[in-house]
């Protein structure tokens, strides 16, 4: 699998991630390939996220954050200040105000800024709540993430998190079954997977957890069916980080 080819990465990017169902997945695979390319990669957040296994951490205000950065090299994931407390997880951090992530990027510290920019408590499918995502303006890419595990299950938690909102655009009721025409609808609104998507970013859909081809197939139809409304995408992509499989379909 090479992730980055396929969301056609050029050598300087800020890519932000949306939606659920693989988003710290997709960023810690793309610090993997960077590894293997002459790019450099940080890893943050706009919102409250778990820090990211196996990178050093660096936790710094604005104004010190350059400094700590270039001690610290690359890759590196950092973040305002520790979250006292946390639920669902031992420990969270919380990320900085847009400006900021905009900020390093355009300092040139990293040829890759991959930016969690919501999050969905680890659940399959999500519409963004009221103030979310956090999506820097000057984002190149912006990823769209859903599992195509939700197909099928119930229109509700723990499967889909803002299940209330997941209803009221699709036009389903709370607790019907989810398909993947359902899934399209949300996935194609500027309220659903589209909101906050700046104007002059390549926005990206990637289904995940095609495990088996069963779950291939019903990804690839959650795809079309969100082509058949909206032509924003660039193209979309279904994959399993569990298989590596990685498969491309054209908008």
């Amino acid at each position: 699998m090479d992730l980055a080819e396929a969301l056609r990465l050029g050598d300087r990017e800020l890519v932000s991630f949306v939606g659920a169902g693989g988003k710290k997945t997709a960023m810690q695979h793309l610090v993997g390939e960077a590894a293997h390319r002459d790019v450099t990669v940080g890893y943050t957040t706009t919102t409250h996220t778990p820090p990211p296994d196996g990178l050093p951490q660096v936790i710094a205000a604005p104004d010190d954050l350059p400094d700590a950065l270039a001690d610290r090299g690359a890759p590196v994931a950092f973040a305002a200040e520790r979250v006292e407390n946390p639920e669902r997880a031992d420990e969270k951090v919380r990320g900085h105000d847009p400006s900021v992530v905009e900020s390093v990027f355009a300092s040139g510290l990293f040829d890759w800024l991959l930016v969690k920019a919501d999050g969905a408590r680890r659940r399959e499918f999500k519409a963004p709540g009221r103030n979310e995502p956090v999506v820097p303006e000057t984002s190149t890419v912006v990823t769209v993430v859903a599992s195509v595990r939700a197909v099928g299950s119930r229109l509700e938690a723990p499967t889909v998190h803002r299940p209330d909102r997941v209803a009221a655009i699709a036009g389903r009721d709370v607790g019907t079954t989810l398909t993947p025409d359902a899934m399209g609808t949300v996935l194609a609104s500027t309220n659903g997977g589209l909101k906050n998507v700046p104007g002059g970013a390549t926005a990206v859909l990637l289904i995940n957890k095609a495990d088996t081809p069963a779950l291939r197939e019903s990804a690839r139809d959650i795809v079309a069916a969100t082509f058949e409304r909206t032509d924003r995408f660039s193209h979309g992509l279904v994959t399993s980080f569990d298989t590596g499989m990685l498969e491309t379909v054209e908008s």
